[in-house]
């Protein structure tokens, strides 16, 4: 891939990105505070995957700059669960390339950016917040399967498109 195809792939997937965070946001609120299924995330393992680990990070930033319009506590609960959902998937990727499907990055993923969430929460709002880290690490379970099996269905669609054709 071209280093001018890197970069129209990496807007494509931030404008993605911001698309999936506006229509997760128009769907019912999960009956749990705070609960969402992640889709944006989708992007993010995408181009760990097809593009690079910067391209990756550059979805995470504009993720993070789009959660300015939620407020500056949602920006950081962005960043730092964003910025650790990046690092662990692609850790995970880097050791697990073969044996790891989209499902196991996407719960990897669920689980750090859920984890670096309650950490912002808790630094916060204080020790009350350590009951809330059972529900957030087992929402993020289904949360990473949903969002891995989204890739999982995709995946070998995008590979199709004219920017990962090989020749």
């Amino acid at each position: 891939m071209t280093r001018t195809n890197r970069l129209i792939v990496a807007g494509l997937l931030s404008a993605l990105a911001i698309a999936l965070s506006v229509l997760e946001g128009l769907l019912p609120p999960l009956p749990i505070p705070g609960a969402k299924l992640g889709l944006a995330n989708i992007t993010v393992m995408f181009a760990l995957q097809a593009v690079s680990v910067p391209c990756a990070g550059g979805i995470v930033l504009v993720k993070t700059a789009f959660a300015l319009f939620r407020g500056p506590i949602a920006c950081l609960m962005s960043a730092v669960g964003g910025i650790l959902s990046l690092i662990a998937m692609g850790i995970a990727r880097r050791l697990w390339r073969d044996k790891l499907s989209f499902v196991g990055v996407g719960v990897i993923g669920a689980l750090a950016h859920n984890i670096g969430q309650w950490c912002v929460a808790y630094v916060l709002l204080g020790s009350a917040m350590v009951y809330y880290a059972p529900i957030l690490l087992l929402l993020a379970i289904p949360a990473g399967l949903i969002t891995g099996l989204v890739l999982n269905m995709v995946y070998p669609y995008l590979q199709k498109t004219p920017f990962f054709r090989k020749g």
